[in-house]
């Protein structure tokens, strides 16, 4: 995922490699990623096309090279956004990365992606209920076993809001909130 997360990142416009190993680290957790990570992708991407590579002059007088998407690299992403089976729709990750990405798909690929996440929270809690009848009520395992059931449920619930009509509210600090 960190390609698509990269190739997202060039969305918002051109960004130099270090600009993007930080962003990418932000999303991921991690800080920055590292060199080895960002650069052969970024070399991959400009051979395959789908991101241009320019040397502009940098702030002391250096060379830096900056990085932008291009129209086949902004199809690419999309198809692969729009790939979305059973092994994406059991990772948080990659359903929230999705979800981030909404406002680039069609309703029906948002309607799918949706479906295929209810439907494996949905077994999950199925499962995780067959767990709890099979356990030892006053143990930490079954405190741990109600919070697992606890963050599916909420998803489901966060789930149906974002299946509301389209708002946008900007709170006490500015920051949007959206229902799509």
């Amino acid at each position: 995922m960190t390609d698509l997360v990269i190739l997202t990142a060039l969305l918002g416009g051109p960004a130099y490699g270090y600009a993007l190993k930080r962003t990418a680290g932000l999303i991921f957790g991690n800080g920055t990623l590292h060199n080895n990570v960002v650069y052969p992708m970024l070399k991959k991407f400009v051979e395959s096309g789908w991101v241009e590579q320019s040397t502009v002059p940098g702030d002391r007088g250096q060379q830096r090279k900056q990085y932008r998407i291009t129209a086949t690299g902004r199809k690419h992403l999309l198809d692969e956004i729009a790939e979305f089976g059973d092994r994406e729709a059991s990772n948080d990750g990659a359903f929230l990365f999705r979800v981030a990405l909404f406002d680039l798909m069609p309703q029906e690929k948002r309607a799918e992606i949706i479906a295929a996440r209810k439907s494996h929270l949905t077994q999950r809690l199925g499962e995780l209920d067959k767990l709890e009848k099979a356990g030892k009520p006053k143990s930490y395992s079954a405190a741990v076993l109600a919070r697992v059931q606890d963050v599916a449920r909420n998803e489901l619930n966060w789930i149906a809001t974002l299946q509301q009509p389209t708002w946008r509210k900007k709170d006490a600090n500015g920051r949007v909130h959206a229902r799509i």
